[in-house]
């Protein structure tokens, strides 16, 4: 008991703000992190400026505690509550998860002023994209990429270290920044959230994510299937999640067979069972879908439209399929993995030993060691 005491002691107290709490992977990471830093001793606070969604805090450490406040983000009210907080609870580093407005990281630094509070600021996505960015045209698309270059420079600026999920992300970030020196940048990929839950596997194409078109592109995943079904009456496709383009969906896949969505759920015992998981997204940051089928022994084919997929599927243990997107080329090498079960196993062993690089243990390990570097004694 001293022993657990005195690590207690030698650990400090780390505070996660995000802007609004729902379901989606920054959450996911959010709790693994937390929970991993509190089995270690860290005193550990998670913030939100709206909770939408409470599922993934029911999974959360005792321990850790949970704050919210309120909309617009930037008033004097939550720095007041955040400093109150700050000192209550002895805080010592922030990890800013709402990595791209300035607003809030001007907010925790004013928050801070004095406190010796370290910042730091992470971005889960890839530097050059986002809804905004990707939602635009024209004009507008390139306005929103000048002024996201410029609240990612601002950010970096008013931070003791900014975090991207490649290493890939660094040299975008820099152009999008137009930062040439970049000390404070580090790479700190994303952990696995679930742990493998043995099974039997089936036949089944998986899709698992946020049902939305601006940036997941879902439908390219019934456009595939389309031309699959017919040939492989034996397997089926089954999509979780939920999102505003889930009704849409439903509609589009009303006359394919075999297709089932299942809403919000545990994803965990779909990975188990499923054989293929097809990912067709326009941009990602470091999607946590991927190693962690990869750890179930489920072979991932992406659409290899952002940096980080080659980082995590090399061709031995799953496919990057070169964008654009084309419905007849994608669903050609689907269906040759398909008819092929013996490639296909052989890609799931190599699959789950290469998702080991994406352990809690080894990820925790960094964030402690960044905490150690950004805190002022």
């Amino acid at each position: 008991m001293v022993a657990a005491d005195e690590a207690k002691e030698r650990r400090g107290s780390v505070l996660f703000l995000l802007g609004v709490w729902g379901v989606g992977g920054v959450e996911r990471v959010t709790v693994t992190l937390a929970n991993a830093l509190a089995a270690r001793g860290w005193r550990v606070t998670i913030v939100a400026f709206r909770f939408d969604d409470r599922a993934l805090l029911e999974g959360l450490a005792p321990e850790v505690m949970v704050k919210a406040l309120a909309f617009p983000a930037t008033t004097a009210e939550n720095a007041k509550a955040l400093r109150a907080l700050f000192l209550a609870r002895e805080v010592g580093v922030v990890v800013n998860q709402w990595g791209l407005p300035w607003g809030v990281t001007r907010l925790l630094r004013r928050a801070g002023r004095g406190l010796g509070v370290g910042l730091v600021s992470v971005l889960h996505n890839i530097p050059d994209n986002n809804g905004r960015i990707a939602a635009a045209t024209g004009l507008r698309r390139w306005l929103w990429r000048l002024l996201s270059g410029l609240s990612l420079r601002l950010v970096y600026g008013q931070s003791d270290a900014f975090v991207v999920l490649s290493k890939r992300f660094e040299p975008i970030f820099r152009r999008m920044t137009g930062l040439a020196f970049t000390p404070r940048l580090r790479t700190i990929g994303n952990p696995l959230t679930l742990a493998p839950a043995p099974a039997p596997k089936e036949d089944v194409l998986l899709y698992v994510g946020r049902l939305e078109e601006t940036q997941k592109r879902v439908s390219r995943v019934l456009g595939a299937w389309r031309l699959l079904a017919p040939r492989f009456p034996g397997w089926r496709l089954e999509i979780v999640g939920d999102g505003p383009d889930r009704a849409a969906l439903e509609a589009q896949a009303a006359d394919l067979p075999r297709v089932a969505f299942h809403g919000f759920r545990d994803p965990a015992p779909f990975y188990a069972k499923a054989r293929l998981l097809l990912l067709t997204s326009d941009f990602e940051g470091f999607p946590l879908v991927l190693p962690e089928v990869m750890a179930a022994g489920c072979v991932p084919v992406a659409l290899g439209t952002y940096p980080a997929v080659y980082d995590v599927v090399r061709g031995t243990n799953g496919v990057v399929v070169a964008p654009p997107f084309e419905a007849e080329g994608f669903a050609r090498v689907v269906g040759d993995l398909m008819a092929a079960p013996a490639v296909l196993d052989g890609m799931a062993g190599v699959a789950q030993a290469d998702a080991r690089a994406y352990a809690l243990d080894a990820v925790a390990d960094r964030w402690e060691a960044l905490f150690r570097e950004v805190a002022h004694d």
